[in-house]
């Protein structure tokens, strides 16, 4: 994948909507001195430590999604943002277990800046990645055996042509293109909102690329994708 771009009719309606795109390259999914897992029980810790005693909704981070589903008609406490869902299972004690080294970094990532945070194996998608709204004849596979789904109509998503690999926006994830051990060269999403959850999101790209290069001895690349910067073109 080289390509990545949020469509106009995405901006049209969230104009303060921004993504900032990291492409990791050139690494094994790997890490015998366990620093990863470590990473992640070390984030689960923290936001335990700090949020135990909150309700998630009253967090900003986690309203302005809550907010942002709400706008599109999808019920809130159905459907969670994916970094309310891994907010919430861990402070019920149920936090997300080590997977492999670049998922769990992620995750880590996720519950320390409370942002939502994709990872997709790069060679599922030759074609590039777009959010944008769907379209009939596109399909999701959900996780695990379910049957093949159908986006409502309008619903945003991410996608590779017509194979939806996140529904409803940052909801749920698609079993194509999962992050495997075997995965190596991984795209990274981190969506925000300007004035709202950016400044948390940069950080926490910041510390996924020193964790991706330091851990997995990646190259990293990231890039803004905003109203003004719509595509991105990632350089091999």
């Amino acid at each position: 994948m080289s390509r990545f771009s949020v469509a106009p009719e995405v901006f049209e309606r969230f104009p303060e909507y921004l993504v900032i795109a990291i492409l990791v390259d050139d690494f094994v999914n790997a890490d015998e001195l366990g620093r990863a897992r470590e990473l992640l029980a070390e984030s689960i810790r923290l936001v335990v430590e700090r949020l135990g005693t909150g309700d998630p909704k009253e967090f900003p981070a986690i309203a302005v999604w809550r907010q942002t589903f709400r706008r599109l008609g999808w019920s809130a406490s159905t459907y969670q943002s994916s970094v309310e869902a891994l907010l919430r299972r861990t402070l019920k004690g149920n936090p997300p277990p080590s997977i492999n080294p670049a998922v769990d970094l992620v995750n880590a990532a996720s519950l320390r800046f409370l942002v939502p945070i994709g990872a997709h194996d790069v060679d599922t998608a030759p074609a590039g990645l777009v959010v944008r709204a769907s379209r009939p004849g596109d399909r999701f596979l959900p996780l695990g055996d379910a049957e093949t789904e159908a986006p409502e109509p309008g619903e945003i998503v991410y996608a590779h042509g017509d194979e939806v690999r996140t529904r409803r926006w940052v909801w749920r994830q698609s079993r194509l293109g999962l992050v495997t051990p075997a995965t190596r060269r991984l795209f990274v999403p981190i969506d925000a909102f300007v004035g709202v959850t950016e400044p948390a999101a940069r950080e926490a790209a910041d510390w996924l690329a020193e964790q991706f290069r330091t851990v997995l001895a990646a190259r990293v690349t990231c890039r803004t994708v905003d109203r003004q910067h719509p595509t991105v073109e990632f350089g091999r």
